[in-house]
């Protein structure tokens, strides 16, 4: 063919055509790219939803066993058959108590699996566990547990302790309690199987699900089934750890992407269809225009979703100078980036609070104490504390009622929060009907001070009591403890000076404030 007979015109056409078509071809080339690292985004946000939801789940599975052990030694029948144990009347009859719940049901077991009950002496060695309930589990403490409580102080000891374990049966879940309260006579443990709550996961994603061991075997699959649906399913999966690294469950999600093929092959098409309509421009313009429209825009959305799949949920995809697809799929990204911010936030919040009373939980005052104690110690400043007890609680619910035990705890929270009025003053619900209120800058007088206000407001209060030999009223028992923070006086001081002083308080009669200071000073006694 000779060049002579070639038009410009055909030529540039040609040209035009073959870049035409070569610009498709990329854009089909991006459209993949574009829908790999849009699943995998997607992959990896499910991924961190279905890691919140087992989170949560496994928190709220740590309560409700918690709330089964405390609920359980309680029971009047359980404290006749320990005290018989101690009498040297054997374990028989603890052995029938402990296969009560398991073989009987008890309340809340709709949500909850249990498999076993077993009671340790302080030494942590069994004592006795249901004959109900799985078999063939070794007769003492999981290691895991066992080191964590072995060693502890006096008032760690009273905390509960509760993890994921490999037994011979599978994953279970284990919590540690005291028994006996501030007068710690052993421990009961309550061994449920995870598997029954990590279900509710598939409600929570709204993915079916299918819980695996970490053998593999299938140990659950939600009722809407795994089938695949021809590609328009992604498979998710997450590893559930036992706490000591190993691995207990896989769980494996099917999320529809049937809507998110749609979208990515409609841009793809509309994508396809500006191309050839620009084919009429010139070169270098339709190259400008692509490069200034869809590749530098894609580009950054691109960096900003992969920001936000590390985890920066505070990232804003920008949506200026985008096309219209991108600028949908941008708006709707940071929508749901801000959802997922406001739940975690919210969650956080959740996990500061104490449900019942309102105010901070014993987890957020370790946390302020510890950030007050480095403040204190920074300032050269005085940090107090107050450790409060309602006398006689247990009597009282024995005569109101827990739910009249629970209006009295929100009651005196209430009054708590009135009272204590300082911004930052922290009033914490420290475990049962025991409370602590946290001091910044605060003098041993002015700690003092605020105790008598809280007496005071609560004798005129005068929520009534029948059950205490203490007037017929609400009364508390108050310890106090000031200290100046520095490297050789540590925050545990200070909560054993106020536990001490509380003790002492309680020791004496109750109804009382007992001050004591850190620095070996003796316990001061002082009658409201």
């Amino acid at each position: 063919m000779q060049i002579e007979r070639i038009s410009l015109k055909t030529l540039t056409v040609s040209i035009v055509i073959v870049l035409g078509l070569v610009s498709v071809f990329l854009l089909f080339v991006t459209a993949l790219f574009f829908r790999d690292a849009a699943l995998k985004s997607q992959n990896q946000s499910l991924s961190r939803v279905m890691d919140v939801a087992a989170q949560e789940v496994v928190k709220q599975l740590h309560n409700q066993a918690f709330t089964l052990g405390s609920t359980f030694q309680n029971r009047t029948e359980f404290r006749v058959a320990l005290e018989q144990f101690r009498q040297g009347n054997g374990s028989a009859a603890l052995r029938e108590v402990l296969d009560d719940p398991i073989a009987k049901g008890f309340v809340g077991a709709v949500t909850l699996d249990l498999v076993k009950l077993r009671l340790y002496d302080l030494d942590l060695k069994m004592i006795a566990q249901s004959d109900a309930g799985i078999q063939g589990l070794t007769p003492h403490l999981t290691p895991l547990l066992h080191d964590q409580a072995v060693g502890r102080s006096s008032a760690e000891r009273l905390k509960a302790l509760g993890g994921i374990w490999i037994s011979p049966a599978g994953p279970l879940y284990s919590v540690l309690l005291p028994v006996g309260g501030l007068r710690l006579t052993g421990y009961i443990e309550v061994v449920v199987n995870p598997t029954f709550n990590l279900a509710v996961i598939a409600a929570m994603t709204r993915m079916p699900l299918t819980i695996y061991s970490a053998s593999g075997k299938m140990l659950s699959q939600s009722e809407n089934g795994m089938s695949g649906h021809g590609g328009k399913t992604l498979e998710v999966e997450y590893l559930l750890r036992a706490d000591n690294g190993e691995d207990a469950y896989r769980l494996v999600g099917l999320a529809d992407v049937a809507q998110l093929n749609l979208d990515m092959a409609r841009s793809g098409i509309i994508g396809v269809l500006a191309f050839i309509a620009l084919i009429g421009f010139s070169v270098l313009i339709g190259l400008w225009v692509f490069s200034y429209f869809l590749f530098l825009p894609l580009g950054n959305m691109q960096k900003e979703m992969e920001r936000s799949a590390l985890g920066d949920l505070s990232v804003t995809v920008g949506q200026k100078n985008t096309l219209k697809e991108f600028h949908a799929l941008a708006a709707a990204f940071n929508t749901m980036a801000r959802k997922v911010e406001r739940n975690i936030h919210e969650l956080q919040r959740l996990s500061s609070v104490d449900g019942l009373t309102g105010v901070n939980n014993r987890r957020q005052f370790d946390l302020s104490l510890q950030e007050e104690w480095l403040r204190a110690q920074r300032d050269n400043q005085e940090l107090s504390l107050l450790m409060l007890d309602i006398d006689y609680f247990k009597q009282y619910n024995d005569a109101y009622g827990h739910l009249g035990g629970d209006d009295c705890l929100r009651m005196l929270s209430s009054l708590l929060r009135e009272t204590v009025q300082r911004p930052g003053d922290v009033v914490a619900r420290y475990g049962g009907e025991e409370f602590a209120i946290l001091l910044p800058d605060t003098s041993k007088q002015g700690a003092q001070f605020l105790a008598f206000k809280i007496a005071a407001e609560l004798a005129h209060l005068g929520l009534p009591h029948a059950s205490s030999p203490l007037g017929g009223r609400v009364t508390l028992s108050i310890g106090c403890a000031t200290c100046k923070a520095n490297p050789e006086c540590q925050p545990e001081s200070l909560v054993r000076a106020a536990d001490k002083a509380l003790y002492k308080a309680k020791e004496m009669g109750r109804d009382r404030i007992v001050v004591h200071d850190i620095e070996n000073i003796p316990v001061k006694i002082v009658e409201k």
